[in-house]
């Protein structure tokens, strides 16, 4: 039989994971892809089947040459980015568990 956790651990108990999921990814961004040359153009509607999904490195470097992006970003609960938009970088939206919950470009 389960027991509950107090939100507390909870919190502890999710935290653990997605920081180190964000990490994996974060090092993962700062490469430049292999066309690096290349003019890009966000289209977030492209990257839209990963709604839904864990933001693994994988899936996340998936959205983004879907989208046609140069970059990611990932935007977490309650958290506003603080660095300027960028046509050319794809925002991934995730909740508490690391699911992409929406896209957009900036």
């Amino acid at each position: 039989m389960p027991f509950n956790l107090s939100p507390r651990a909870e919190w502890v108990r999710l935290s653990v994971p997605v920081a180190v999921l964000l990490g994996s990814v974060a090092a993962c961004s700062v490469m430049q892809p292999a066309d690096a040359g290349v003019a890009h153009v966000c289209r977030p509607g492209n990257a839209d089947a990963w709604i839904g999904r864990a933001a693994s490195a994988a899936i996340v470097d998936e959205a983004r040459v879907a989208s046609g992006s140069r970059s990611t970003r990932l935007v977490m609960p309650d958290r506003e980015p603080d660095d300027g938009p960028r046509a050319d970088r794809l925002n991934l939206y995730v909740d508490n568990g690391a699911l992409i919950t929406r896209t957009q470009c900036g």
